[in-house]
């Protein structure tokens, strides 16, 4: 049995596999492709992950989840549904014709491997919650079979260790029963959890989210039922420890529960003999047996109702994609040896990564303290907004819950202040350059004011002056009334003249106006104080009045600055401010 991957919206995609010489070769450039979207990169991420023996039916079932998915969920690929909607809801047929073939993941039967490394499917799969509106993406990833003579047991680690590192909810795919052998893979997880637990100074919870034993081909039904309620009854005499066990085997058993917020056992029954033995069979559920077919229902329904959706967590704190994506490249790097890396190296890894991002959230927060306090910085008291802005922000990072311990904290506390005095020293340099190209600005303007304050004067004098002579003119038309046609044309001209002057007055006022508010405006964010007699004529009140919102209610926009009497130079400087200020 068989099938080719040609699905319409997604195909299998593989990050990381092993070399001839067993070194672990990872692609980067397809993991940004899969985590880079801009449509998910803010999102919270849930990662679905299937791991177990070799031909264990993984990537068959994995299968049947991407057809839950598509059929229920809207996708970056296939946004048929929207956002946010569930169509389970309305149509629980998710499962399709009963002889539609399978594509998604490759899966076959046989003896040859089919799937290498660790792959992801391409397509994302997306959600919104009614109740908080949190948006979640969903990943599902395959990888290679254990435990066959191919793989080595230092592979068979590398492989089990990452994949917990980075699944949300993981799914160990055995066959029959949980064998002794098999449990000592959950090693890792139990030192991991205890060495977390010894390096913390605080109750972060537990290290890894959901784990399921799947149990194929469960046939002793007359002892415990199929599914998950016989399945917990199955796992918990598992995990009982009993004397004739190994010590490791027995320390695994005391641990496991501290290392996963929940553990549970599914048991499937045989899928029949028409999908075990057949040459021709395609993955539809028409040749299944029924117990079988309502079971993997049951099943997949359990690992992917939007209620049942895990999201990945770190130290307690929801990942979301970009995050994951960082920690997933980390993680992937540290493996690319012969050898697996110690427990407290891969501690100290994700411990520097979490503490990494909770030190740009900080800065980023120390930002937007300075940018809120932007109107009113000035050469004066830009230091002193800086140091209370900074103390904000540590008091924020003392508040947050870290990870790792006391030293850890303190490491990175220091760290932070560094970040956030070379991000001051940019930003002072920056707005001093601001400022004094916007002090050059202004006596610019000053200057440009002054000339048409000149001429301002002398067309004053001259509409003074034709007003007089109109003045005159007239009463020489009453003593002359035999030369009216005389003094008409003189009055014509003495009038039109008037017209140019006091049309050429309205102008340079209306530059006057528009400057006002220009210096206003722009000079005031850049924080240069400016004493003004006539506020009032640009119709702006000062006192407590947002300066963008004035300009805006002038009915200025950038444009305007075109026709306002300055430089090009000037120009650049106020178009430059007005596209940091909209970041």
């Amino acid at each position: 049995m068989s099938t080719d991957h040609d699905h319409p919206y997604g195909k299998p995609i593989t990050v990381m596999k092993f070399s001839d010489t067993g070194e672990v070769v990872v692609d980067n450039e397809e993991v940004d492709k899969i985590f880079n979207h801009p449509e998910i990169e803010d999102r919270k991420i849930v990662i679905l992950s299937l791991i177990g023996a070799f031909r264990g039916g993984k990537s068959f079932l994995l299968n049947y989840c991407l057809r839950f998915l598509y059929a229920n969920y809207s996708s970056i690929n296939d946004p048929k549904i929207a956002d946010g909607e569930f169509l389970f809801e309305k149509d629980k047929n998710w499962m399709g014709i009963c002889d539609e073939a399978l594509k998604g993941f490759s899966w076959r039967s046989g003896i040859k491997r089919d799937t290498v490394g660790i792959i992801i499917w391409s397509d994302v799969f997306l959600h919104t919650i009614d109740k908080t509106g949190e948006k979640i993406a969903i990943f599902v990833m395959d990888t290679q079979g254990l435990f066959d003579k191919h793989s080595s047991p230092t592979d068979n680690s590398r492989i089990f260790v990452l994949s917990n590192l980075i699944s949300s909810i993981q799914v160990l795919n055995l066959a029959n029963r949980i064998q002794e052998d098999q449990l000592q893979y959950l090693q890792f997880t139990t030192e991991f959890a205890a060495f977390a637990l010894e390096n913390t100074i605080e109750n972060v919870g537990k290290p890894f989210q959901n784990l399921m034993f799947l149990i194929r081909d469960w046939n002793n039904g007359d002892y415990y039922n199929y599914g998950t309620v016989g399945g917990r009854s199955y796992l918990e005499e598992v995990m009982k420890v009993k004397t004739n066990q190994k010590p490791e085997l027995q320390s695994v058993r005391k641990t496991i529960a501290s290392c996963f917020d929940e553990i549970t056992c599914c048991l499937l029954p045989n899928p029949g003999k028409g999908v075990s033995r057949g040459k021709n069979y395609n993955g539809s559920w028409s040749e299944m047996d029924e117990d079988f077919k309502e079971e993997l229902q049951s099943l997949v329904e359990s690992l992917l109702l939007p209620d049942n959706l895990i999201k990945k967590k770190i130290n307690s704190m929801d990942l979301n994609v970009k995050e994951m994506k960082q920690y997933i490249q980390h993680y992937l790097k540290l493996f690319q040896t012969n050898q697996i890396p110690k427990v407290s190296s891969i501690y100290e890894l994700t411990v520097e990564r979490f503490m990494n991002n909770m030190i740009d959230q900080c800065v980023e927060d120390y930002k937007l303290s300075i940018y809120r306090n932007e109107d009113i910085i000035n050469e004066d008291n830009i230091v002193e907004i800086h140091n209370k802005c900074k103390e904000r922000t540590l008091t924020m990072y003392d508040d947050e819950k870290k990870m790792g311990n006391l030293g850890h904290a303190i490491t990175f506390r220091s760290k932070l202040e560094e970040d956030i005095e070379k991000y001051f020293v940019e930003y002072r340099d920056q707005k001093e350059e601001n400022l004094e190209k916007l002090k050059e600005a202004r006596a610019k303007f000053e200057e440009i004011v002054k000339k048409d304050s000149i001429r301002k004067e002398e067309i004053l004098k001259n509409i003074d002056k034709v007003q007089i002579q109109l003045k005159e003119l007239s009463k020489k038309r009453k003593e002359n009334p035999f030369l009216t046609e005389v003094y008409d044309t003189q009055e014509k001209v003495l009038k039109s003249r008037l017209e140019h002057e006091e049309n050429e007055l309205k102008s340079i006022e209306r530059k006057e106006q528009r400057e006002m508010v220009f210096r206003i405006v722009i000079l005031g964010i850049a924080g240069i104080s400016i004493p003004f007699s006539a506020i009032s004529a640009a119709g702006v009140v000062a006192a407590g009045a947002s300066q963008l919102t004035a300009l805006t209610a002038l009915g200025f926009s950038l444009d305007t600055f075109n026709i306002v009497s300055t430089t090009a130079s000037c120009i650049k400087v106020v178009k430059d401010l007005f596209k940091r200020r909209k970041k």
